[in-house]
């Protein structure tokens, strides 16, 4: 993960993309991603190589990378290293802090069971029991692990983790981002952690682990829209064709979204922006549209078929609602966004600063989820398309609080922990302890 953040930034330096950000984080999500894609790109060319090319070219890359990344002159072209990216939170007060340690603790002791050792090809099946993810995402898992493919317990440990660490270590790095353009970094934290401290954070996995990218790619293709219409720069449109490209190898439905997205920008979103501007955006988006019409039409099999009307995500809501107490604020929260949205005569909802245009962003595109869940596929609002969006909707009530007494700085810190310990309270987290002490048993 720290060499696809390094690519990204030298992507950033060679083409010279230079852009806003709401919050530091911004910057390490869009850098991880970006790197990632094109070390997915990269292994796919690697595996059209024999067996022993795949294995020599593997370590060339890494040599090759770390040589270049650790020449004495790099440091002066690019003087930004990792950690200054997570600023911020050199900044937490003690309340903070201790949330943040109890997320990462609660994240380590959420590690799924691995999987029985097994063959590739039952391993996929064990990740993708529903055969949604393309071939390429498959190539890329297998090159990016070829020297443990001999040893089955070491190649199942690192393909397990990955699900786990990147698909859900860069869900909470998004989901923080993503709360960043709405509330305080306070709350964010604190969505952050009701997000993690859920039972079904845990629970869904036992059932579900590939939900640790399916249903995670809602939260990512809002804040890629979020991120796009802040960052000031049209060449921001290649990541943004990227995206799209990697919402098609984790679910070939998910395709057709590319064209609602630039739709969005487009017509919406960019309105104040020049002809001349948009259009460099879709340029620069073109390489990753051509990459997922690409994909599209050569894996035409794994689309789904559309389905009858299919209320079932109502079912979910009930059920995480139920699970995680926190999350009764989310009508509260809903309420308040659309009074908010629709209605300016309330003297609190004036008074109440959130940002509108990516409020409506969100809604639109949410709604556009919900829309294709009732008639295609309903994977971008169940598991954890509907967690994050519970917790997105359970701060905004608190947000409107801390808002009304931003001077009473004792009562919100009250406020603050009584909400943390109804979080950790509910978390199960003697359940996740047995389930990770199970796995050194088995």
């Amino acid at each position: 993960m720290s060499q696809w953040f390094l690519l990204g930034k030298e992507i950033d330096h060679r083409l010279k993309i230079y852009f806003r950000v709401n919050s530091s984080i911004d910057r390490v999500v869009y850098r991880l991603f970006l790197g990632m894609f094109f070390f997915i790109l990269l292994f796919n060319m690697i595996n059209f190589l024999d067996s022993k090319w795949i294995y020599n070219s593997y370590w060339i890359t890494w040599v090759v990378l770390g040589l270049f990344y650790s020449w004495p002159t790099r440091g002066k072209i690019i003087q930004e290293s990792v950690s200054s990216n997570f600023g911020e939170f050199k900044f937490l007060d003690r309340f903070e802090k201790t949330l943040v340690a109890l997320i990462l603790l609660m994240f380590i002791f959420s590690v799924p069971e691995l999987p029985p050792q097994a063959n590739v090809d039952l391993l996929k099946l064990y990740f993708d029991p529903l055969e949604k993810i393309g071939n390429p995402f498959w190539n890329f898992m297998i090159v990016n692990y070829y020297p443990f493919k001999t040893y089955p317990g070491l190649f199942r440990l690192a393909w397990s983790l990955h699900f786990y660490i990147v698909g859900l270590g860069l869900f909470l790095l998004v989901f923080y981002a993503f709360l960043r353009f709405f509330v305080s970094r306070r709350l964010s934290l604190l969505g952050v952690f009701a997000l993690v401290s859920t039972w079904s954070f845990s629970k869904t996995l036992t059932s579900n682990v590939e939900f640790s990218f399916l249903t995670t790619y809602s939260l990512i293709w809002i804040w890629t829209l979020l991120w796009v219409t802040k960052s000031s720069t049209y060449r921001a449109g290649l990541f943004l064709g990227l995206v799209s490209y990697w919402g098609a190898l984790i679910n070939q439905s998910y395709a057709i979204l590319a064209f609602f997205q630039i739709g969005f920008l487009y017509f919406f979103f960019l309105k104040d922006r020049t002809s001349w501007y948009k259009r460099q955006l879709l340029r620069y988006a073109l390489f990753g549209i051509i990459l997922t019409l690409i994909h599209l039409f050569t894996h035409m099999d794994l689309l789904e078929s559309i389905h009858s009307i299919d209320f079932s995500f109502l079912g979910v809501v009930a059920r995480e609602i139920d699970r995680k107490a926190f999350f009764i604020l989310s009508f509260f929260g809903l309420i308040a966004i659309l009074v908010k949205t629709y209605s300016s005569k309330i003297k609190i909802m004036k008074d109440f600063q959130i940002e509108q245009q990516s409020l409506n962003i969100v809604i639109l595109s949410y709604f556009m989820f919900i829309l294709l869940s009732l008639f295609w596929d309903d994977s971008l609002v169940t598991g954890f398309g509907t967690m994050w969006a519970l917790a997105f909707l359970s701060l905004i009530p608190l947000e409107l609080i801390f808002q009304s007494i931003s001077r009473l700085r004792s009562k919100r810190n009250m406020i603050y922990v009584i909400y943390i310990l109804i979080c950790l309270l509910d978390s199960h987290f003697e359940g996740r302890v047995k389930l990770f002490i199970k796995i050194f048993n088995s």
